[in-house]
């Protein structure tokens, strides 16, 4: 909620913003879109991972305030790593040249994050803000980020 909260803030004083839920339960945007929006992994698999066939429109959908909405989806748990779902998002957004139509990318990373695949986004990045709730687990997720870049 607290990512939803800041890009609506932010949607509101003129940027264009993006939000890219990194869930398994791909329900980050929910409270901006009101509804649970295809993950980029069940589009990647109706298109057998042929990235040419996937347009912006099959994988962002528009939210409250215009702040656009992305759900990478992922593993289940103990099935697979989260980092490396979110690596392939970013790969298909920039074959897209989606990240050029954003002032502001807002990636919603769940607080018990081990790996350092979730850092991979950063690699694109001017800057990073990292912002987390009151929590252990967010402060702990917030850590292993920092130091994998």
């Amino acid at each position: 909620m607290t990512s939803c909260n800041i890009s609506i803030a932010l949607a509101r004083r003129g940027k264009k913003v993006l939000q890219i839920g990194c869930e398994p339960k791909h329900d980050s945007t929910f409270t901006l879109t009101g509804f649970l929006i295809p993950t980029i992994i069940d589009t990647l698999q109706v298109k057998d991972y042929h990235y040419e066939d996937i347009w912006t429109e099959d994988v962002i959908y528009k939210g409250y305030d215009g702040v656009d909405c992305v759900e990478v989806g992922g593993p289940p748990a103990g099935a697979g790593c989260g980092g490396y779902v979110v690596g392939e998002t970013v790969k298909l957004l920039k074959e897209l040249n989606a990240f050029y139509e954003y002032d502001i990318i807002l990636f919603d990373v769940l607080g018990d994050v081990v790996c350092d695949g979730f850092a991979a986004p950063l690699n694109y990045a001017d800057y990073c803000i990292i912002i987390i709730d009151n929590d252990f687990d967010a402060l702990f997720a917030a850590n292993c980020i920092s130091t994998s870049v």
